[in-house]
Parts: C-alpha cells; structure tokens; sequence
C-alpha cells in the first residue's frame, strides 16, 4: 500500500509538471507511448526462470473459466432459443454466425495483439477485451427473454395470472397457452447477440490466452504449459456440465436467481471473472516497445557469485500467432552451451557433455537464434485455404468433418433433447 501510494503521488507530480494535459495522457497511454524510463525500471526477470506447476496453472486458469462458459453455452442456448420461439432451422443458422464472424476477424485480432504496444503487454489487453465480450454473453442468454419482456414483448407466464386463459386481444384460449406461441422479436434479438457473443469471444479468447503462456515461459516450460493448458481446459469442460446436472430449482441459490439456467450462468459468470482475473495478474508481459529495445533486454548470465549477475543483449524472437501480423517480437527463448564464460578451455582439453578435464563447467545462457519467417498477407491467408499441399488438405478436411460431427451433437445432444425425447 505504501509503494502503491508513493506511485501515485510521483505520477501526480509528473503530471502536475508536466506541459501535457489530461486527454493527452490519456490518448498516449491508449496508443502505448509510455515512458521508457518507467518500463525499464519494471522488474521481468520471472521471464527467464522455470515456473512451477501452480505457475502453470494459475497461467492457465483463463482456459478453464472460458471452457466453464462454453459448457453453459451447449447445455443451455438451444433450448432458450426453442422456448422463445426459434424453430430448429432458424437456431442452427444462429449457431453459424459465430463461425462466420471468427473466419474474418480471428486473423485481424491476431495480428493485432502481435503489433500491440500497451505497457500491459500484446496478450493481456486482448485476454481482457474478449472476456468482456464473454461476460456480457453470459449476461444476455440468461437475461434475453426478460429483457425483451421489458421492451414490449408479450409472454403469457410472465403477463397473465396462472388461473386466467384469456390472451391479451380478448380471444378464448387453451388453458396451457405456451410463450413460444407469441413472437418475441426483442427478447430473440437479445438472445442471439448474447449467444453470438458467447462464441465468438470464448472461441477467440484462446489464442492469446495460449499465446500468453508461451510468452511468459521459458522455452523448456512449454511442453509442461501446453500440458497444463489442456489439463485446465478439461477440467473446465467437465466441472461447467457438472454444475448445470445440480437441480438448482430446489435449492434456495435457484429461487434467488430465478431458477435453473439463471442461477448456473450467474455461478458460471461469477466463476469466469475469478479464473480470468486470476491469469491477468500473474505475470507481467514485457512491452513491445522494450523487446525491440535490444540494448535493454538482456538476459542474465551465470555467474560463480550469486550476487555478481552479468547481462548479454538478447536475440529477438518472431514468435506470432496472428496471420497477417507485422514482424513482431515475442519473450526471448534460449539454449544451453558447453563452453564456461570465463575460462575457455585450451586446445589439449576434450569437452564432453559439459565437462573439460573430469571438471564441470558453467553453462551460460545464449541467445537462440530464430531465422525470421515471411510475414503473410491477408490475401495470402484466404489463398492458403484454398490451395496447399494434398497432405495438409486431407488433414483439414479430417478436421473439418470432425468439426461438423461435434457441432451436430452440439446442437441436439443437450438437457432438452433428454427431457422431450
């Protein structure tokens, strides 16, 4: 609380000096044009250690909340659909949207995040743009039928007493009149948006999520982070479809909330605001602006005293996972040598697995050279789809079929198919 207080009051200070105006700060802060002063006083030498599993996993964390929402969103969007009165061919049109969306703008926010310059790093701005994109899903599904309920939409549960079987024109009804019988334009406008939310933020928020790990871990942590990332995300999926089998409307949580579907997204909401939360605040990403920055990014050499730590510029790495991203640069990755920093052996002496003379030697940290790739273009990605080698055609085909099979038992493998069949 004190460094935080001490913060503040010396950018107060700055800011009282300084010939800027607030709006300025404001536009320079957005567009990342921070002062280099302060971002080289940033302490990132979490970059260049091993992690631990717990690391891993807090890193990880991010994942599991959004494979939360996505089990929510399997068990649940269809038949809120169905019940507001989407027929069948008309909902599986919505589940396309989102699909139709990511193929164009997956590539872009790519390569945005490779080219952003935001002290909080390339991966974390863009973690937290698509879980708010996540959130408000989370809230519209749920919400969509009440919502549109408030802006005019006619729903006989909610606007006729339960012993009344008389519609709102006056005309004699059945006594079981149905919700589904009546349009309800706001309240399926409102669904869709939440739905098409839902999945296209969950689906796009994986990729800096995983390109957030890669860049915060040391080159021999990415096996094990890889593993951690698929274990969380599994974990995820399980836990989220185990928590909508709970019979929420016979407990007091269901009753407060509104019911089943209310009270699991808003358990799930509350869930994926911690498992986010918990990754953004683990490690800081170095900036952009200071990975170009080749005389202050250095790693640290070996050295006999612990205390006494020399420095060694770094090669910059072309880590991307944007497709039509400008060059960029990601945290730097390394390899091992067998040559000891201050006494290279002499001629007469065999250096074998690290050893000279039956004498262990020190094994610096050198940069990894990484050969430079050609950055695509967007004409080139669409291209790419159509024309490749007959081997990875057979094997985007294979996923493709996979993909079709698993949406089709997306759609009607869920709580309201075992209910009506």
């Amino acid at each position: 609380l004190h460094t935080l207080r001490d913060s503040c009051r010396a950018r107060w200070q700055a800011h009282q000096e300084g010939d800027a105006t607030l709006a300025d700060r404001i536009k320079s802060y957005l567009r990342g044009e921070t002062d280099q002063n302060d971002a080289q006083q940033a302490d990132f030498s979490h970059i260049y250690r091993r992690k631990t599993r717990g690391e891993l996993v807090r890193v990880s964390a991010a994942v599991m909340g959004i494979e939360f929402s996505y089990a929510a969103e399997t068990a649940f969007v269809s038949p809120t659909l169905l019940k507001i009165g989407v027929d069948h061919q008309r909902m599986t049109m919505v589940w396309a949207l989102s699909p139709l969306v990511g193929f164009f703008l997956n590539p872009i926010l790519g390569a945005m995040s490779d080219r952003c310059r935001l002290p909080f790093g390339r991966r974390r701005p863009f973690i937290v743009l698509l879980a708010l994109g996540v959130l408000i899903g989370l809230i519209l599904v749920p919400n969509g039928e009440r919502m549109g309920h408030a802006m005019g939409d006619f729903y006989p549960s909610l606007d006729l007493p339960r012993n009344q079987t008389t519609s709102f024109d006056g005309t004699r009804v059945v006594s079981n009149i149905s919700d589904a019988d009546y349009p309800h334009p706001w309240g399926i406008f409102f669904t869709i948006l939440g739905t098409v939310l839902l999945d296209f933020d969950a689906d796009a928020c994986q990729s800096p999520a995983r390109a957030y790990l890669l860049d915060v871990c040391v080159a021999e942590d990415h096996a094990r982070g890889l593993s951690t990332f698929t274990i969380m995300a599994g974990l995820g999926g399980f836990m989220g479809y185990a928590l909508g089998g709970i019979n929420w409307d016979s407990t007091f949580i269901g009753e407060m909330l509104g019911g089943h579907v209310r009270a699991v997204f808003t358990l799930i909401t509350y869930i994926f605001i911690v498992c986010v939360a918990y990754t953004v605040t683990s490690f800081k990403e170095i900036p952009l602006d200071l990975v170009e920055n080749a005389d202050y990014l250095k790693a640290p050499k070996e050295s006999s005293d612990a205390d006494d730590v020399e420095f060694q510029p770094l090669q910059q790495s072309k880590s991307k996972y944007g497709s039509t991203n400008n060059p960029s640069t990601a945290a730097p990755s390394f390899q091992e040598t067998n040559v000891d920093a201050s006494t290279p052996p002499r001629d007469d002496e065999t250096a074998v697995n690290g050893y000279t003379n039956n004498v262990e030697v020190k094994k610096p940290m050198e940069p990894l050279l990484i050969d430079e790739a050609s950055t695509p273009t967007f004409r080139q990605y669409l291209m790419s789809i159509v024309i490749m080698p007959w081997s990875l055609r057979m094997l985007c085909l294979t996923n493709l079929f996979c993909w079709m099979a698993h949406v089709c038992y997306s759609l009607y493998f869920t709580d309201f198919v075992g209910e009506a069949v």
